[in-house]
């Protein structure tokens, strides 16, 4: 049975939301030793910042600004607009389009989808972005774990560390000797990129990081 290697990755952001923005910053409660109104001022005043940036990675607050997708040996995709704040609708629904357009399951072949940490990360934040936004995916994406098979999704973090496991792809390239990240950006990143109106450098960044997924996924299968 022949396979269609779609290799993706997502780009994320905090919450763009005021009333998300305001929740978050509201329900910050320090640890109990704190108990002087001006201690407890200053600790929200301090973490206020890191707990917004985490909304990053909640599939419920957060905000996809850029997919990049590739399917077997095509040139890299990015998706992504200039106008961000207001895109993301535009962004997923470019996204679901192409792969009906790209790819049309039959009875011989297969969609693999191919993608470091997307079992935990990618496929729940688009599933719930999804479902936020009121878009329909394509029948064929797994976005539940219900759907999770070995047939349709290759997670290299899984694949090299196993089921409960970490590791960065950063370190998987270095394992395999192939090109690793630059130190200008990362994920951590990627908010301050996108503020600073460099959204073309981290679509860069999100295309670089689909051709590392590929070639890992070539050496992890014995391709070259």
């Amino acid at each position: 049975m022949r396979q269609a290697n779609i290799y993706f990755d997502i780009e994320t952001i905090p919450t763009q939301s005021n009333n998300l923005k305001n929740y978050i910053v509201n329900n910050l409660a320090p640890p109990a030793n704190y108990k002087k109104t001006k201690a407890i001022g200053a600790w929200i005043e301090k973490n206020k910042e890191p707990a917004y940036r985490k909304t990053a990675l909640n599939g419920g607050f957060g905000q996809i600004v850029c997919i990049g997708y590739a399917i077997n040996d095509s040139d890299v995709k990015t998706i992504y607009f200039d106008k961000w704040a207001e895109s993301e609708k535009e962004i997923l629904e470019t996204f679901f389009n192409d792969l009906k357009n790209c790819y049309t399951p039959s009875a011989d072949i297969i969609p693999n989808f191919i993608g470091h940490n997307i079992e935990n990360f990618d496929l729940r934040f688009i599933y719930q972005r999804a479902i936020v936004l009121g878009i329909k995916p394509p029948s064929f994406l797994p976005l539940n774990s219900k759907s999770y098979n070995n047939m349709y999704i290759f997670d290299t973090m899984t694949e090299w560390t196993g089921k409960r496991g970490f590791v960065s792809l950063n370190e998987i390239c270095m394992s395999l000797g192939l090109p690793t990240k630059d130190d200008e950006i990362d994920g951590s990143k990627v908010w301050d990129f996108v503020q600073s109106g460099k959204i073309k450098r981290v679509a860069e960044y999100c295309a670089s990081d689909v051709e590392k997924v590929r070639a890992i996924h070539k050496r992890f299968t014995f391709q070259e």
